[in-house]
């Protein structure tokens, strides 16, 4: 690609800040010429255009550029190159550093700041210009987006009852702090945390709250356990109901943490928008191949139009903690600092590994040395699931769910490129994959206003790439450039690699 910088504005010094991987080259008016535009509304590419982005929006696309447009401090001839909307991950975690606890984070201080600067990086890398985080709180949106290069995030606000997954994990009262948007169920009213009031978190008023904080969404969870440990606590069908219609009245979408077959029909029942997983615990524990039943579900999901996240790669990812190459692989490279890979070898950096080696599940494959069967009969379940859901034209919504869990195999971008994989693996054609990273998110959490395509007056949230998308899903490893509120990102700068010595 050739970069030209117009003749007022010195190249120098866009070069030197590139060079010191510091900042974006480019900012400011633009004019990008000479592009294929491929984006979901077309019925195809493009012939070869302009698009003129001014004031980090898109000001004009045209064969032929306005005066104004020619005068743009910064022209970039992208012929040859294709023009596409950036990605949107509709299922992140952005709180920590993966695989780090607080305390870890403390006892490594440097090692967790030089991770916690590279992950927005990471996930512009690997072309996710807007990440959705499920389960997250006003003050930690803010200061994510508070920073000077990241994905634009926004959040939905996690609605447990009270002492459901996931606060499970907390300890009392710390639990109730950290997802303060818990819920009152009537039918579990014995067990309400003495000093709340429960009026005030009726599903209307914890809805309420959410929306004055500036939540897009709200997610709910049906999740009794894991294992053979099934002894937590979930809602009842009356209070879900009674969350839907009131996130509904405030233009709120609803998902529900669901990855069961007894989950996501307890979802359907209760009029949730979205399950944020896959169906990859079935009634029937033995069965590989869709049953009667489980096909019934999904066909009804397809048929009420209920958004569908896969989240394959969660289950991999359980799996590649006990590869013995995961940590030396070249694309974690991009991904993480070397120092906080290196610490992930450790035994403190190992940590979740070993706790999952102890469940009697994996220790089963491990001992036998079959550590790379781990989750086959779920994946090949949420693969048979997606399939079906595909073809029987499901509303399919792209999300990775970075992290699952305190983990190291879920790393920032990576995680949602390999997703992408997941889904073509499992039969998604690309074009399919490509609207629903794009289009098909943004109309859901109702960004299509913003973003989503590549239209005149949209945010310019964009990707120069050297493939077609909606053809060869390489597209996105073929990444050129990143546009962020019309800053340009060439690719290599947001590597990991480019921060190290």
């Amino acid at each position: 690609m050739t970069r030209t910088c117009a003749f007022r504005r010195g190249c120098a010094a866009a070069g030197a800040a590139l060079a010191a991987g510091l900042s974006a080259a480019y900012a400011g008016d633009m004019l990008i010429t000479n592009a294929v535009v491929v984006s979901p509304e077309r019925d195809k590419p493009s012939r070869p255009v302009s698009v003129y982005i001014s004031e980090g929006r898109i000001a004009e696309i045209a064969r032929r550029p306005s005066r104004k447009a020619r005068a743009a401090a910064t022209v970039i001839d992208a012929a040859g190159k294709y023009l596409a909307p950036g990605l949107i991950d509709g299922h992140v975690h952005l709180d920590g550093v993966p695989g780090m606890l607080p305390r870890h984070e403390e006892a490594y201080a440097e090692i967790a700041a030089a991770a916690r600067g590279q992950i927005p990086r990471s996930y512009l890398f690997y072309g996710f210009t807007t990440v959705i985080d499920l389960n997250s709180t006003p003050a930690r949106i803010a200061e994510w987006n508070a920073q000077t290069t990241r994905p634009h995030a926004y959040f939905c606000g996690g609605a447990p009852i009270v002492d459901g997954y996931p606060t499970s994990y907390a300890p009392k009262p710390l639990r109730y702090q950290l997802m303060p948007y818990f819920l009152f169920d009537p039918e579990r009213a014995g067990d309400f945390p003495e000093g709340y009031d429960p009026t005030g978190h009726s599903p209307e008023a914890v809805v309420a709250r959410m929306s004055e904080d500036g939540a897009i969404c709200v997610k709910t969870f049906y999740e009794d356990g894991f294992g053979d440990d099934a002894s937590l606590p979930v809602p009842s069908i009356e209070t879900v109901r009674a969350l839907v219609a009131a996130a509904h009245a405030r233009g709120m979408k609803v998902l529900l943490h669901a990855n069961a077959q007894e989950a996501q029909a307890f979802g359907l029942a209760a009029g949730v928008d979205a399950m944020a997983h896959g169906l990859w615990t079935w009634a029937d524990g033995a069965a590989t191949a869709l049953t009667d039943d489980v096909a019934a579900l999904l066909d009804a999901i397809a048929a009420r139009g209920t958004g569908w996240q896969p989240t394959i790669q969660v289950l991999y990812g359980e799996r590649d903690l006990f590869d013995p190459a995961y940590l030396a692989s070249a694309a974690l490279k991009d991904a993480l600092p070397q120092s906080l890979i290196d610490w992930y070898g450790t035994e403190d950096g190992r940590w979740f590994r070993t706790r999952l080696a102890a469940s009697p599940y994996v220790a089963g494959f491990i001992d036998d040395g079959r550590w790379a069967e781990i989750d086959a009969a779920p994946i090949a379940r949420v693969e048979a699931a997606l399939g079906r859901l595909a073809a029987r034209g499901g509303r399919l919504l792209f999300g990775s769910d970075t992290p699952s869990a305190p983990t190291y195999a879920n790393p920032p971008g990576l995680n949602g490129r390999v997703e992408l994989q997941r889904w073509i693996e499992a039969g998604v054609d690309p074009a399919r994959t490509f609207r629903a990273a794009t289009i098909g998110n943004a109309e859901f959490f109702g960004l299509d206003g913003e973003i989503g395509t590549v239209e005149e007056g949209k945010q310019a949230d964009l990707l120069v790439l050297e493939k077609n998308p909606l053809e060869d899903p390489s597209a996105y490893d073929a990444i050129d450039m990143i546009i962020v509120d019309g800053e340009a990102f060439p690719r290599a700068a947001l590597s990991a690699r480019a921060g190290r010595k």
